[in-house]
């Protein structure tokens, strides 16, 4: 499944379970709150986060869905792993807007408007996520294939790791 995720802040961008996710934190939330609240989830496999950017660049970023088959090659930019719980067949590709509107507002929902487009249907049960970049939107340059910027390959699996942060994050302690 191919997505271009061309409009919305991309700074961070994820996925998540819309129906497990806790995505509420406080109308008044600060960033460090707002990174340990994402940790928590992604700990529990409810959502998975990236930082893309060290520079605040925003980027329409070409993300390779794929389930199943054998983990992306190298060489690439880097490299993350965690999981997700998958309950009612379905996931989402979530953008940093879409996280922090549902993260201040409690009636606001994951996914937004923008992120329902990216919807990957996938059978229930436990993922194992390894998601690559290959694009360095701060440096503009690519490391490996052109055909995408990231791939987020999902394995079903009983025995994933969690995650204990938001991957690649510069501001997380």
């Amino acid at each position: 499944m191919k997505f271009h995720m061309k409009s919305g802040d991309t700074s961070f961008i994820g996925m998540a379970n819309p129906d497990t996710y806790r995505s509420f934190v406080d109308e008044d939330w600060e960033l460090e709150g707002l990174l340990r609240h994402f940790g928590d989830e992604m700990k529990d496999g409810h959502l998975l986060v990236c930082q893309m950017t060290e520079e605040g660049i925003e980027h329409s970023w070409k993300v390779d869905v794929r389930v199943d088959g054998e983990s992306p090659a190298g060489p690439y930019l880097r490299r993350a792993e965690g999981f997700l719980e998958v309950t009612e067949g379905s996931l989402y590709l979530v953008d940093y807007d879409c996280l922090t509107m549902a993260a201040q507002f409690e009636d606001e929902e994951i996914p937004d408007r923008n992120c329902s487009q990216y919807r990957i249907e996938l059978e229930n049960g436990r993922y194992r996520v390894e998601i690559v970049q290959f694009y360095d939107v701060d440096q503009d340059k690519r490391i490996g294939t052109e055909e995408c910027d990231l791939i987020i390959h999902l394995t079903p699996s009983d025995s994933a790791v969690p995650a204990e942060r938001v991957f690649w994050c510069t501001y997380c302690s």
